[in-house]
Formats: structure tokens, sequence, C-alpha cells
């Protein structure tokens, strides 16, 4: 099992609003749609940011307001109480390990990982960093949109990180790949995960398996676009999976659904 310590709007006709009540979802520099992992176009998913801790990079994350990050708890490898001077937060970056200008790094204040966290079955597995100042929004930086309902079955995602490729491309350069929403049915099936995922969790990939996050990933967005108003949502934060890529093993993901009112209830007190 890899563990990642390095990824949305459900709309009707109305615009959704990020976290912060501004706009959301809508990158200024539209990615490209491809099936596979490929290297993203610079700047085309402006939530993605790299996660460093001291100067490694262990995990992603997505921007959800101007000085809100959301992850997964697991990648403060079980410390239920974060120092948050270890932490910083590389915004609009295309690169893992070169700076680039678009975006200083970012001091974190605060991290609150989720109370109920199980560091065993991976339930749970989502926490907030405040930044000690707000992220300037612009071509390389904004927001991502809160889910407001599941993703249906079936769903066409995008996750993307600077994780491990397994030898298919540079892990050095953001990626995306594609892929669509399995059935909670389906990922608990005997064949798949068994009992191992919870309601908290969504899975995404293919039963031929190909397509998949890996390590390096962790953390950071599956986002989905569904709507009429061409906003993205996230939808899962990477979480966990068997191997990567492998047949019936998709890659597990937060259900962000779930944690919605959490998530708020977090940054509106702290």
């Amino acid at each position: 099992m890899w563990l990642l310590c390095l990824a949305v709007c459900v709309l009707g006709a109305q615009a959704q609003k990020g976290a912060d009540g501004g706009n959301c979802g809508v990158p200024a520099i539209q990615p490209n749609r491809i099936v596979g992992g490929e290297e993203a176009k610079p700047g085309s998913w402006p939530w993605q940011v790299s996660v460093r801790y001291y100067t490694s990079y262990p995990c992603g994350g997505s921007i959800i307001a101007p000085n809100w990050i959301v992850t997964a708890a697991h990648c403060f490898g079980g410390d239920t109480n974060p120092k948050p001077k270890d932490w910083k937060i590389r915004v609009g970056s295309h690169y893992k390990n070169k700076k680039d200008l678009n975006q200083p790094d970012l001091d974190v204040i605060k991290v609150i990982v989720h109370k109920q966290y199980n560091s065993r079955t991976v339930d749970n597995d989502i926490a907030l960093m405040k930044l000690s100042s707000s992220i300037t929004f612009d071509d390389y930086a904004s927001p991502v949109c809160l889910p407001t309902v599941d993703a249906p079955d079936g769903t066409m995602c995008y996750v993307t990180g600077w994780g491990d490729t397994k030898g298919t491309g540079s892990d050095d350069v953001l990626r995306q790949a594609k892929v669509p929403v399995m059935s909670s049915k389906t990922c608990s099936s005997r064949s798949y995960y068994g009992g191992l995922v919870t309601h908290n969790m969504i899975c995404a990939g293919y039963e031929q398996g190909g397509v998949d996050a890996c390590q390096g990933d962790n953390g950071g967005p599956l986002v989905c676009d569904y709507s009429s108003s061409g906003q993205w949502t996230l939808d899962g934060i990477t979480s966990w999976g068997n191997g990567c890529a492998g047949e019936y093993k998709p890659g597990v993901y937060t259900r962000v659904s779930q944690y919605v009112s959490w998530i708020n209830d977090k940054m509106a007190n702290n």
C-alpha cells in the first residue's frame, strides 16, 4: 500500500463561489485535456500547491481560500499537532525542485489535522493549513471550488502532482492524468479493495489500470468538471492505493463532499 505524502464544482445553472465567497475553479490558463499521464500546461491547474517540509517535497495540496490550503492528514506522518514553522507552501510552480518566479514560498501559521484521522485505515484523511499571509491570486494561483454533491460515477476527472512516474516521464514537472470516478460498490468488491474503502473515500481509475496517482502525489487534488459553468471542483484528495496503476487497484481519495462543513467551520473559527 502506498500512502501519498507528496488531486470542484458541482453546479446547476449558477456559478459556484469559493470557500471565501469569491470565484473559484476557473483557470485563466486552460488545461490540455489528455488521456493518460502527461506534463501539465504551466499554470493550468492554479490551485495546485507544493507542501514543503523544510526543503523537501512530501505532499501536494490545493488552494481553497487566499490563506488556506487543504491536503491529506497522512502527510504529517501521524502527528496530530504538527509544528507550523516546519512547513511552507509553494504556490504557482510548474517544477518540483526549481522555484518559479510566479509566487513566493509562504509560511504556515496553523495546521489542523482531522481529529478522527485513523492512520491504520486512512479514514478521515484530510488536513488544513493556514498561511501567514494571503496568496495573490493571478493566472498561476487561484482557488478550486468545494463540491456540493458527490461526483457521479463515471465522471472523468484529473489528478495532478509531482509524484513518481515509474519511468513514464519526468517527475520534476507538474503532471496530470485523466481518470474516471469508480462506483463505491465496485471499488469495495472483493476483486478490488474489499472492505477497506469507507464512505469517506472515493475511488478513481480504470479496471485495467495503467493511469493513476502514485507516491509523491499525496495530498494533491482530484478535480472534476461536470457542470455547465466550466468550473472545477475538488472532489478528492489523493490518499492511498495498492501499488500504482495496477489492475483492479484504482487510486483512493478522500471524499471532499463529506468534509465541506468541517472545512468551513475550521476556517471560520481559526
